[in-house]
């Protein structure tokens, strides 16, 4: 699992030292109201040190990354990717509030997205989310998006309160990021 970095951001692997971030997203009412129910502390915080440990598993079945502003290296939010299938990966981003309107969701996930499709061996990236999120429906259909289901998904994907989109590997043109490294 790499880091990398795009004109504005270090995206970098979930460490120990972003518990605090986790757990402020998690437990935050108005972050999670197009989520589910925001967690307890005590329940996120168990949360975050399950998903450290799932990421150090051989094939973990999802990566998740703090994103970092490099002009004051402060952590405004985190990125997953999930595999549902060994090609096929959704993906999410959770930013703090004070970070929203800076159009970081559309850099920090194009950046994700070409390194799910360079080095992951995805080949499709699905995106989840509320009918009622405008915000995050505009981020994803400014990145590309198809708003039609996938047909290796189905009618799994047949639910009115959720709009789904899927992005394939053929489709990607872009050049996000500007450096790699461990």
């Amino acid at each position: 699992m790499h880091r990398f970095t795009t004109e504005r951001l270090l995206i970098r692997p979930l460490a120990e030292q972003d518990k605090d971030l986790y757990v402020s997203l998690y437990t935050d009412k108005k972050t999670m109201r197009n989520i589910a129910e925001p967690l307890s502390v005590e329940v996120a915080e168990n949360a975050f040190f399950r998903v450290l440990k799932a990421m150090t598993k051989k094939q973990p079945k999802a990566l998740t990354w703090a994103i970092v502003t490099s002009d004051n290296n402060g952590c405004i939010g985190l990125q997953a990717l999930n595999w549902q299938s060994t090609d096929c990966a959704e993906i999410g981003i959770m930013l703090l509030r004070n970070s929203n309107g800076r159009l970081f969701p559309e850099e920090a996930m194009g950046a994700l997205m070409e390194y799910a499709f360079s080095h992951l061996a995805i080949n499709t990236i699905h995106a989840t989310y509320a009918k009622s999120n405008l915000a995050t429906k505009r981020f994803v259909k400014k990145l590309g998006f198809t708003f039609k289901l996938d047909p290796k998904l189905g009618s799994k994907l047949d639910n009115t309160d959720n709009c789904y989109g899927y992005f394939k590997k053929e489709q990607w043109r872009k050049k996000i990021i500007t450096k790699m490294g461990h």
